[in-house]
């Protein structure tokens, strides 16, 4: 068939041809040149199966390869027009890969190779095996580059699909990349649910972006409806043709649907839905190579779909347990205040009955006073002494007694000193003889040595009174009571043992467990009186049980942790290079302050400040690895100076423990919020404060261990430049801080950080900067160039736009960044809507 121009379009007779190509032909070969011989060429290669057109000019060849597509150039002649017109293939973006075959018979080699030519044939009878060859190596070159799309297509949704749990932002990637790909009319993603009766949604889609979710009836799609059924992979070529499509098909033909491939989505053998790909030109269908990669992309939305849907029963799940703590908490607060009403009523009883029994004694008190300054006998001035002395100590034993009636919960507080508690066993025993020799009873005190202790002189001094008044109770006429202080070695350091033993009938050993229990009333008056040596006693963290000596009778034991003796000498010069853990006790109080130090003592460093300044400066010049201190501190108090520590970048990592003579729940959430690690009323006891300083330092190895394998580990949603939440991960984190903001009505607002010119190198140094200023609740993440992102929890927008106020011109000043900032209030707002608005808020 002729044109005007001179240009001759051949194509291979046959039901099959159309203008485009033809998918059963060997291939598509535009031949250059209009002489007889191109003629004879496109003869011979449209008698062997090729589908072939010719043409004699540049501006025809590009005519005839737009509707052709060929495959492959054959020269048929050297004269100029063909040499122009394979110059202007050569030009020609989507052509200039083709390969170029010519024929030697019509010219010279030189000829040949001036044209630029990728092969050239010597006769007629080569032909078709250099065009077969050239079509081929050119038809692999075309695979491997489409293999290599898909792949690269490929781990760009598998990377997508693990970087982020926003699903529709997933699906609607993975539409997007794969229509770049597979040429399809229509690209789906379909998720169905349920077990029986399916429902099925389209939920992202080629052509309707953003979409949303479209319900489907099943019975109208019949190829999806068999790939769900049967979790297999429906391909079909012809859907004018195919049985499967019979019910549809007057449907669909007015549409011309050519070829339909439906993939299933599943993961860990969940049916999820379907990948879902039709194309309508008659020239084109989906292949052995369209369907792997169909399959491999399933794989990858499968998980991801999974993920997500597990994220959203994870979320919904949470959000439960939220509603179910607010409303638990709500009845425990108005438990809470009704327990605080009775706590009310039971002190002012307690003052009640403080007052009426401190008054008599006050008067007894008072009326032995008297007695002392009117002239006396020697013997009648030593009993009126003794009366006064013992007077005063009932009135001790009332105030404590007093305050232990309080509740479980109230604290007894310790006014400790080191003393010998030897000698201390010794004078009670003779303060007690007198009632000794009433009852005919021995007493006697062995104390062969000296045993130093930390401990309060008048609760000490009781517990030796009461025990010695039960010996005395319980043994007869004539027996004995002996007291004794021995110092024992132990593993641990030396104790003092100190024993009050009887010769009395005994306790029975069925009874020996429950003597401590208190208001337990045993024979011969056995119980408040026990309980409390016991309270006293773990509060000196010692010990105290009852045992029963084969001799007979009873023996009450206590022990006691003694001063160290080298405590008692001058501290020698801490080396630099010592390996103890270095303690900072910052207490206002000497005599607590040498309790805590000689606690610490045996284990640590220990270093000591009167205030919270000055704990403040040491922690700075210092780094200790541990800081206790008390709360209520005079120049600036403890939960001030644990703020200023938290906030600075170089005492940051120090752990902080509280100590304070308040035990409420409050204040002990306070303290934890200021960010100390642990909280201790006063008074405590020792094994309780190191154990207490024993976990804060296994906290912060721990800590330290965890941030060394983090930096190894790009965690994700975490940004490797600053080390930061990423856009990813900060939106995640915005979504629990305004899911928390809505349910306990708090503020929350957002804040966007706009540098004004390029940031280079000095992202990290920006991040830590802005980590070091905010809070530690407060959310920092990077959007890349400079760009930040804040949530600030309970902050209003004028609150923020204060801070930020005074930050921008410290990132001006410290390193010549200018920044422009927007604010917005969160509440009431999806996350990832939210950053948008924030991203599109013109910058003050």
């Amino acid at each position: 068939m002729g044109a005007d121009d001179g240009t001759v379009l051949l194509f291979r007779p046959g039901p099959a041809v159309t203008p485009a190509g033809n998918p059963s032909a060997r291939g598509r070969v535009l031949v250059l040149g209009g002489s007889e011989r191109s003629r004879r060429v496109v003869e011979k290669l449209t008698a062997e199966g090729y589908t072939c057109a010719s043409a004699d000019s540049p501006a025809s060849a590009l005519s005839v390869a737009e509707s052709l597509k060929p495959e492959a150039v054959f020269v048929a002649s050297t004269a100029d027009s063909a040499y122009a017109a394979v110059n202007a293939l050569r030009r020609h973006e989507e052509l200039s890969q083709l390969p170029i075959l010519a024929d030697l018979a019509g010219g010279s080699v030189e000829q040949i190779r001036a044209l630029g030519v990728d092969d050239w044939v010597h006769s007629d009878d080569e032909l078709t095996a250099r065009l077969e060859a050239a079509l081929k190596a050119r038809r692999l070159v075309e695979k491997d580059a489409r293999s290599r799309r898909r792949m690269e297509v490929l781990l760009e949704i598998a990377e997508a699909a693990t970087s982020s749990l926003e699903l529709d932002q997933i699906l609607g990637l993975a539409v997007e990349k794969i229509s770049r790909v597979i040429p399809a009319d229509r690209c789906s993603v379909i998720l169905v649910e349920g077990h029986g009766p399916r429902t099925a949604h389209v939920v992202a889609s080629k052509e309707l972006p953003r979409a949303v979710p479209i319900a489907l009836d099943l019975a109208r799609y019949p190829e999806l409806r068999r790939a769900i059924e049967t979790r297999q992979t429906v391909r079909i070529e012809d859907a004018t043709r195919d049985p499967m499509m019979d019910e549809v098909r007057r449907t669909i033909v007015p549409l011309g649907i050519r070829s339909i491939l439906v993939q299933p989505l599943i993961c860990q053998d969940d049916l999820l839905g379907a990948l879902f790909l039709r194309l309508s030109r008659s020239d084109g269908g989906f292949g052995r190579e369209e369907t792997e990669f169909a399959q491999a992309v399933a794989a990858a939305l499968a998980n991801s779909v999974r993920n997500a849907r597990l994220h959203q029963a994870l979320k919904r799940k949470r959000e439960d347990l939220e509603s179910a703590y607010v409303d638990r908490y709500r009845e425990l607060t108005e438990a809470n205040h009704r327990l605080k009403e009775l706590n009310r009523l039971k002190d002012e009883m307690i003052a009640v009955c403080s007052h009426d029994m401190r008054s008599p004694l006050n008067v007894l008190l008072g009326h032995g006073r008297l007695l002392l300054d009117s002239p006396l006998s020697g013997q009648d001035r030593a009993s009126v002494e003794a009366i006064v002395r013992q007077g005063k100590k009932i009135l001790d034993l009332v105030e404590s007694l007093l305050e232990r009636g309080k509740g479980e919960q109230s604290r007894l507080s310790l006014e400790a000193r080191r003393l010998d508690v030897a000698e201390l066993a010794k004078e009670t025993a003779e303060e007690m003889e007198i009632l000794a020799r009433q009852r005919r009873v021995t007493l006697r005190a062995e104390t062969p040595e000296s045993l130093l202790v930390v401990g309060d002189e008048v609760k000490l001094r009781e517990v030796f009174q009461n025990l010695i008044t039960n010996a005395i109770h319980h043994v007869p006429s004539g027996g004995e009571v002996v007291v004794r202080a021995q110092r024992l070695r132990r593993p641990d350091g030396e104790v003092a043992r100190l024993v009050v033993q009887d010769n009395g009938p005994g306790i029975p050993p069925e009874q020996i467990p429950l003597v401590f229990d208190r208001y337990r009333h045993g024979p011969g008056g056995v119980g408040l009186g026990l309980a409390i040596c016991r309270e006293f006693v773990d509060l000196h963290g010692g010990e105290i049980w009852a045992e029963s000596p084969s001799t007979g009778g009873c023996a009450f034991v206590f022990t006691l942790p003694m001063v160290k003796e080298e405590a008692l000498r001058p501290a020698p010069a801490v080396r630099e290079d010592d390996a103890l853990p270095r303690v900072l006790v910052v207490e206002d109080e000497p005599e607590v302050a040498a309790v805590v130090e000689e606690i610490f003592r045996s284990r640590y460093r220990v270093e000591v400040a009167r205030d919270g300044a000055e704990g403040l400066a040491k922690a700075r010049a210092l780094r200790p690895d541990l800081i206790v201190m008390d709360v209520f501190l005079p120049k600036m108090d403890g939960l001030d100076a644990a703020a200023a520590l938290k906030a600075s970048g170089d005492t940051s990592d120090i752990p902080v423990i509280l100590l304070s003579a308040h035990q409420g729940v409050a204040d002990k959430l306070r303290a934890l919020n200021m960010g100390a690690v642990d909280y201790l009323a006063k008074p405590f006891q020792a094994l309780e404060l190191l154990a207490c300083a024993e976990r804060a330092l296994k906290l912060k190895r721990t800590e330290k261990e965890l941030r060394r394998s983090q930096s190894l580990l790009r965690q994700v949603g975490s940004d490797p430049e600053t080390g930061q939440l990423d856009r990813g991960g900060f939106t995640v984190r915005l979504e629990q801080e305004l899911s928390r903001a809505e349910r306990y009505g708090r503020h929350l607002s957002v804040a966007l950080l706009s540098p004004q010119k390029p940031v280079g190198d000095k992202a990290r140094t920006v991040a830590v900067r802005l980590r070091q200023t905010l809070r530690s609740p407060d959310v920092v993440g990077h959007l890349g160039d400079g760009t930040f992102v804040l949530a600030l929890p309970e902050c209003s927008v004028a609150e923020v736009q204060q801070t930020v106020s005074r930050l921008v011109p410290v990132l001006n000043e410290e390193f010549n960044l200018p920044y422009r900032v927007a604010v917005l209030d969160a509440r009431g707002s999806d996350a990832e809507a939210l950053l948008e608005r924030l991203l599109s808020t013109p910058a003050a």
